[in-house]
């Protein structure tokens, strides 16, 4: 990796967190996103990130995103519900992890 590319990935982790702790970002989405960048954010504690790669394996199978475009309503209907109770049962976790995200790669909450 160059130090560009690692800038990109910090700059991306970054956005991510400040966006999601402001309630403009989709927590569940903001896990997967972090998740796949794991082992690219230098002073991210592992610890942390298992936190998104936790909750990202926990939400594999729910209409997120993109994906949602792909499945009946019926179907959506019942994932949002499952969806909305995983999201207030670790909201506390992952916002908490986010703020590290933050406070590691050198940003602040209030930006």
């Amino acid at each position: 990796m160059t130090e560009d590319t690692d800038s990109e990935f910090v700059q991306v982790a970054t956005d991510v967190a400040r966006r999601t702790l402001k309630g403009e970002y989709d927590l569940l989405l903001a896990c997967r996103d972090l998740a796949d960048l794991r082992g690219r954010l230098p002073g991210v504690s592992e610890e942390v990130m298992d936190t998104f790669v936790a909750v990202a394996s926990e939400v594999d199978d729910l209409p997120l995103g993109r994906e949602r475009g792909q499945w009946s309503v019926e179907a959506l209907a019942a994932k949002d519900a499952d969806a909305e109770i995983y999201r207030k049962r670790v909201r506390g976790a992952v916002e908490e992890a986010l703020s590290k995200v933050l406070m590691s790669l050198g940003g602040s909450r209030s930006k």
